[in-house]
C-alpha cells in the first residue's frame, strides 16, 4: 500500500506535484514513518550529490553501436549529463525509476504498433549486421556493457544498506521491469534484424539501463 505514495516522493520533495497531489502526500508523509524517513533521504542525498564532482566515464563503452544511439536534440533520451549539471532532485532514484519505465514502456508498445509493413528487400541484405545486432550477438562492445552494468551493480549491492529499504525496494521492482523490456527487444531484433526502427529501440534501452543503474551507484556513493 506504501507504493503508491513512495512513487511519488521525488516529485513531491522536487515540487512538482500539482497542488491537489502535493496535499495528499503532505497528508499521508505526515502520518507516516516510513515515507518521512524516505524523503528525508531523498532531500540529504540531493544535497550530498550537489557537492560532487562530474566524472567522465573511464572508457567508452558503445564503440560498436555508436551509430545507432547518437543523441539529437529532438531525441526522447534523458540527457542525464544535463540533468547532472542542473544538480537538481530529478537524478534521485524513484523519479529517475519513474522516466526511465515511462519512456521504456512506451517505446515497447510503439515498436509494435508503429513497425511499418515488411518491404521486399534482396535477399543479401538479410545477411548485413548492424552494430546492435552484432552487439546482441557477443562482439566486443556488448561484452564491455554487459561488463560495466555488472561492476556498477555490486557496486549498487554494496552500498544498499546505506539506502532507505523503501528506495532500495522501488530501485529493484523497476529494475527488473526494465530487464523484461530489454529481453523483448533483444529478441524483437533477433526476429526482425534488418529493422531500424528495433535496432534503435534495442540500444537506447540498454543506453537507459546503464545510466539507470550508473546513476543509481551515484547515489550509493553520495549517501555513503
Amino acid at each position: 500500500m506504501m507504493d503508491q505514495w513512495t512513487d511519488r516522493l521525488s516529485e513531491y520533495v522536487d515540487g512538482t506535484l500539482e497542488a491537489e497531489e502535493r496535499r495528499q502526500v503532505e497528508a499521508h508523509v505526515s502520518g507516516c514513518e516510513a515515507c518521512t524517513a524516505i524523503a528525508d533521504e531523498l532531500r540529504a542525498v540531493a544535497a550530498r550529490a550537489s557537492t560532487l564532482a562530474d566524472r567522465s566515464p573511464a572508457r567508452d563503452l558503445w564503440p560498436g553501436i555508436a551509430s545507432r544511439i547518437a543523441v539529437t536534440e529532438e531525441s526522447d533520451i534523458l540527457d542525464l549529463s544535463r540533468a547532472r549539471a542542473r544538480r537538481r532532485f530529478a537524478f534521485t532514484v524513484p523519479q529517475l525509476v519513474a522516466a526511465s519505465i515511462g519512456l521504456i514502456l512506451f517505446s515497447a508498445g510503439g515498436a509494435w504498433l508503429m513497425q511499418p509493413s515488411p518491404v521486399p528487400a534482396p535477399v543479401a541484405a538479410a545477411s548485413v549486421q548492424s552494430p546492435v545486432v552484432q552487439a546482441v550477438t557477443g562482439t566486443a562492445s556488448y561484452q564491455h556493457y554487459d561488463r560495466a552494468v555488472a561492476e556498477l551493480s555490486l557496486v549498487l549491492e554494496a552500498g544498499r544498506a546505506r539506502l532507505n529499504p523503501g528506495t532500495v525496494r522501488i530501485l529493484e521492482r523497476n529494475l527488473r521491469v526494465i530487464d523484461a523490456a530489454l529481453a523483448e527487444a533483444v529478441q524483437a531484433v533477433a526476429d526482425d534484424p534488418a529493422s531500424v526502427y528495433l535496432q534503435d529501440h534495442l540500444a537506447n534501452t540498454m543506453q537507459r539501463k546503464l545510466a539507470l543503474i550508473r546513476q543509481a551507484a551515484d547515489l550509493v556513493t553520495a549517501a555513503s
